[in-house]
């Protein structure tokens, strides 16, 4: 949806203040307007962005049904990098393409591939903080030094 500037309408209002009506909106300040035009622009510059991710995750989840080990592996690494590259571009949230990707993962991993060419490898588990079993040593008072002195 492109506006025009012969598309704004001006209106006065009781206050006499001047608004600009753009198809029910009503800005009532140029940086309102401008904002409007502006959410305009982008929702159309990220609509294939985000159809192109939607149409990758569901040709992914339809090779998945379909069993085939490779063409189902193929099309979920094919629609992980579709979704990474709108995560890239604030398309999609980051949040929401992890969860994506996380389930397209799981399911493939259910029809019996493994997903990573190589085997990660096992985490170096920390260790563990010892305490000590016996006990300090009385902390020496000013009378007990006192005492050892004389």
């Amino acid at each position: 949806m492109s506006v025009s500037v012969a598309d704004l309408t001006p209106v006065m209002v009781e206050d006499l203040t001047l608004v600009m009506v753009v198809g029910g909106f009503l800005a009532h300040s140029k940086s309102a307007l401008k904002r409007w035009r502006q959410n305009v622009a982008h929702r159309e510059r990220n609509k294939p962005v985000r159809t192109a991710a939607r149409t990758a995750v569901k040709d992914a989840r339809a090779a998945i049904a379909a069993g085939d080990a490779d063409v189902a592996k193929a099309a979920v690494m094919t629609a992980i990098s579709t979704v990474d590259r709108a995560t890239k571009g604030n398309v999609v949230h980051s949040n929401a393409a992890s969860r994506t990707k996380s389930r397209l993962m799981r399911h493939l991993n259910a029809v019996g591939t493994v997903a990573a060419e190589e085997p990660k490898k096992p985490k170096a588990r920390k260790a563990t903080k010892t305490t000590k079993t016996a006990a300090k040593p009385a902390a020496k008072t000013s009378t007990a030094r006192k005492a050892a002195a004389k």
